[in-house]
């Protein structure tokens, strides 16, 4: 996995080992897969996989990390690559959230309106 800016995000050289151990598998077929990684909207690594094997265990480790995956998309949006991963945006808080003593249940219908 070449990195293509410096700093790495947070977690990058988990993913690249996890790259390097998917590059390992062995595979009936060459496919030459571009796969990217995004953040923010900029492309900050990109590698090459061969197979169906290697492309299914990197996916399930980045998929357990919170990235999402991309297959369609335009040139620009995946740029040039064939498979894309762009990092989820941290979870938002509500209001709600900084006091743990309140504590918000969804409402539950006990009587159902017949009409």
């Amino acid at each position: 996995m070449n990195l293509l800016h410096e700093p790495p995000p947070a977690g990058f050289d988990g993913i690249a080992k996890t790259f390097a151990m998917a590059r390992q598998i062995p595979t009936t077929n060459r496919l030459a897969l571009k796969i990217g990684l995004a953040n923010d909207g900029v492309l900050f690594a990109q590698g090459e996989l061969d197979g169906y094997r290697q492309v299914s265990f990197f996916s399930d480790h980045l998929r357990s990390l919170g990235y999402r995956e991309h297959l369609l998309g335009s040139q620009e949006e995946m740029f040039g690559c064939d498979m894309l991963f762009a990092a989820a945006p941290p979870p938002q808080r509500r209001a709600g959230d900084g006091d743990p003593s309140f504590i918000r249940k969804s409402p539950v219908e006990l009587w159902p309106v017949r009409g």
